[in-house]
C-alpha cells in the first residue's frame, strides 16, 4: 500500500492550481524547438527557435548562502523558478520574466508520487 494515493496527488495538484494566483507570477516558458540555419554570406547567424508557453511560476532570488556554497557557479542576481509542468525542461529552454531572458543552469524535479513541479535555477542573458 502506497503512502500517497492517486487521490492524494490529485488533491495536491488541485490545491497548487488554486493557490497559484497568490504564490506565482506570469512567465513565458520558451521550449527549445530547433535551430534555423543562418546565412554566412549575408552575415546572418544560426538562430534558435522556441515554442512559447504562457504559464506561471514561483520566482525568488537565490540566497547569499546558495551563491556562497556554489563556488562561483551561481552569481548574485541568479533566480530560481519553480514551475508546474509535466514535460521535462531542458537546459536549451529559456524563461522570459520581467523583460529579460533567463538561461537554465540547473534543473531539479520535485517528486511526490509523480513530477509535480520543476525547480530551475537560471541566469539572465
Amino acid at each position: 500500500m502506497a503512502l500517497i494515493t492517486d487521490k492524494d496527488i490529485a488533491d495536491i495538484k488541485a490545491a497548487l492550481i488554486e493557490l497559484a494566483p497568490y504564490t506565482e507570477v506570469p512567465i513565458v516558458y520558451k521550449r527549445f524547438d530547433h535551430i534555423d540555419t543562418g546565412d554566412p554570406v549575408m552575415g546572418k547567424p544560426d538562430e534558435a527557435v522556441y515554442i512559447d508557453v504562457e504559464t506561471t511560476a514561483m520566482v525568488e532570488n537565490l540566497t547569499a548562502e546558495d551563491i556562497a556554497v556554489s563556488a562561483g557557479y551561481y552569481l548574485l542576481g541568479d533566480m530560481e523558478f519553480t514551475i508546474r509542468m509535466e514535460q521535462e525542461p531542458s537546459d536549451q529552454d529559456r524563461i522570459q520574466y520581467q523583460d529579460a531572458i533567463w538561461n537554465p543552469k540547473r534543473i531539479d524535479k520535485m517528486f511526490l508520487g509523480e513530477v509535480l513541479w520543476w525547480e530551475i535555477r537560471a541566469r539572465k542573458e
